[in-house]
């Protein structure tokens, strides 16, 4: 399988919140809504922790992880999720029964319900891909944080939470090993 990876600079990201506006306007959401978040660990949303001069905050774009091996898809009842050749775990719509069996399954927690129970989630845009554009949160990011690779990562990339053993496609880069630490918190159950 040619898995699609996607690679997160957290060294790069400001917490614009570009790529959450990107995915809502690409997928027609409703504002609050989007299958692309930004967290802010270390503080409150934009707002750092600590007191001056020692102030600390941190971005971290959390989206679906396109399991190699995805619980939500294993969960599904009726063949809805699924893994396609290219590695990217999608929804049939027409086959969802909306049982919520995959919100469950899913360990990093980044599925939404419609308002008829039908999960969605980033599938990398992938009709984007099938026509050789970039997902549209890769397009519009200023900062250039999130791109797409369809090759093997270094060793500088963070898997997250390798301890759920689904062999995530989504990786973290950082320069700054202190930065993940702090930011790999937020995968922990």
């Amino acid at each position: 399988m040619n898995q699609v990876a996607m690679l997160i600079d957290l060294d790069r990201c400001t917490g614009c919140h570009t790529c959450t506006v990107a995915c809502q306007t690409e997928k027609g959401m409703a504002p609050g809504q989007a299958l692309i978040s930004v967290l802010t660990i270390g503080g409150r949303q934009d707002v750092p922790q600590g007191t001056f001069p020692d102030l600390r905050m941190d971005y971290l774009p959390k989206t679906c992880a396109h399991c190699h091996h995805p619980p939500c898809a294993s969960a599904c009842p009726s063949g809805a999720l699924f893994l396609r050749e290219d590695g990217l775990v999608t929804v049939d719509a027409n086959l969802c029964t909306g049982c919520r069996a995959c919100v469950d399954a899913c360990p990093y927690e980044v599925m939404v319900l419609t308002e008829n129970d039908v999960p969605r989630k980033c599938d990398m845009c992938a009709s984007r891909l099938d026509q050789g554009l970039e997902p549209f949160c890769v397009t519009c990011c200023p900062t250039r944080a999130i791109t797409t690779s369809k090759a093997s990562t270094g060793e500088d990339a963070y898997v997250p939470a390798p301890h759920f053993g689904v062999k995530p496609a989504l990786r973290y880069l950082t320069r700054n090993p202190a930065r993940w630490q702090r930011v790999k918190m937020a995968f922990l159950p």
